[in-house]
């Protein structure tokens, strides 16, 4: 077994110490040999790797009283990802690597240019590392995060995983208050088999109940995409495991609706000197997430500390303002929120008030018309988008706190020639019920 980031040794000391309990009858020294030589662990911290050769140290104490030789020592100081690949390979490589994005040289990019596409991420080189150091037949066994189950930067990886390791089982953590307090993202334990076919993943939701119990449901089986370098569908609880089911099998995506996504264009501390607080000639509003209200309205308003209410335009400075109807959407959501979707349209008539643009900044998504006629307006849109049954959907997509353009332009959408109901609920001025209902209806075949 090799952890490549192994801390403090909270993995290599419980498999230590199963070591010794599935070898009852070992002498201590053969049994301490037999722990030197399965176990490995590499460690870039010096502090962390001498506390996690202690850790072990501590563990196998017993041994070493009976048997009067000490464990060898175990653990590596090095950076994993700089170190040669060793001869020998691992039946595991198991652990909870660092995450975050990082910057590449030429040839650290060279070298891992099979799993990178755009922007790296410290767990995806890992992840690739991993593949690397597992015997043919061999188990990765990973925490990470869940952005790579969708994001754009993850694709490469993606196709890597299913190629060379396709997922045994995905394992979703259901909170993250008391267990992984300061992650701003979903966690999931995942097994990975390398050299297996691809074929079906089983899919779980673990919950913690107390310091020393957890509840683990079935959230059912799943398959990859024909394509795998496409965002995976994966059911985040029990009851999602037949939507993600008929997902796998709805073809059409914002495109075929006539829609496409972009992200604001200010990133206004980039801008600070032309953010103004009252309106005059050339001067447009600014739209601030905030304007996007969690119950799908908007509302023009600047209430955030650095927020002003309008853009003081200067030359060159046309192409970030926006002047057609479009739905905002807010980038950025967490798990834990009633919804993850929340948008609302940009009015025409405000548009049109306000010398015919506005300025955008770039916490909002914006959804714009791709074609002169698209299939629905940005009023239905919006209400689809506001609905439980998309957020739903969403939610078995979505693996980061960001609502991201490439993700929402992958979302699996019902077809086109389905919409008329919907667009004559939102034009008439339907309820909101009767509104979700058809939503509903529109992905599962049936009103709720």
């Amino acid at each position: 077994m090799l952890d490549p980031a192994c801390g403090g040794g909270a993995f290599l000391t419980p498999v230590a110490r199963r070591i010794m309990n599935s070898l009852p009858g070992c002498s201590p020294a053969i049994l301490l040999e037999n722990i030197g030589n399965r176990l490995r662990g590499y460690e870039i911290d010096p502090f962390a790797a001498w506390l996690s050769q202690v850790s072990l140290d501590a563990v196998v104490l017993p041994l070493s009283r009976n048997g009067g030789r000490k464990l060898p020592v175990v653990i590596a100081v090095c950076d994993s990802l700089q170190r040669a690949l060793p001869h020998e390979r691992f039946d595991l490589v198991i652990g909870n690597p660092p995450y975050g994005r990082v910057r590449l040289d030429q040839a650290e990019r060279a070298r891992f240019k099979r799993s990178l596409y755009g922007h790296a991420n410290l767990y995806g080189l890992f992840t690739d590392l991993a593949l690397r150091h597992a015997k043919p037949d061999g188990v990765v066994a990973y925490v990470t995060p869940t952005s790579f189950l969708a994001g754009h930067y993850f694709k490469n990886l993606r196709a890597l995983l299913a190629s060379e390791a396709p997922p045994a089982t995905i394992d979703f953590v259901a909170v993250r208050k008391g267990v992984f307090d300061d992650a701003l993202q979903e966690t999931l334990l995942a097994t990975y088999r390398c050299g297996a076919p691809r074929g079906l993943a089983t899919v779980h939701e673990v919950t913690p109940i107390d310091e020393l119990t957890i509840s683990i449901r079935d959230s059912g089986s799943i398959s990859l995409p024909s394509d795998p370098s496409q965002p995976w569908l994966l059911p985040r609880t029990a009851i999602e495991a037949s939507l993600v089911a008929r997902l796998a099998h709805m073809e059409n995506r914002l495109a075929d609706w006539g829609y496409g996504v972009s992200t604001g264009p200010l990133v206004w501390n980039r801008f600070k000197d032309q953010l103004v607080y009252s309106s005059g000639s050339g001067r447009r509003p600014l739209i601030w997430a905030e304007a996007v209200t969690a119950d799908g309205q908007f509302i023009f308003r600047a209430e955030k500390k650095n927020h002003a209410p309008y853009f003081e335009l200067r030359h060159g400075d046309g192409w970030l303002t926006v002047n057609t109807p479009c739905v905002l959407l807010q980038r950025t959501t967490a798990k834990e929120q009633a919804r993850r979707l929340i948008a609302a349209c940009l009015p025409a008539d405000f548009l049109k008030a306000h010398g015919g643009s506005v300025v955008i900044e770039n916490h909002l998504n914006m959804i714009k018309p791709i074609v002169a006629n698209p299939v629905i307006s940005p009023d239905v849109l919006a209400a689809f988008l506001n609905s439980a049954a998309a957020d739903r959907v969403f939610r078995c997509v979505s693996g980061s706190v960001a609502v991201s353009a490439y993700e929402l332009e992958t979302l699996p959408l019902p077809a086109p020639e389905a919409l008329d109901g919907l667009r004559r609920l939102v034009e008439c001025g339907g309820k909101r019920e009767c509104i979700e209902a058809e939503c509903t209806r529109l992905y599962t075949g049936t009103a709720l």
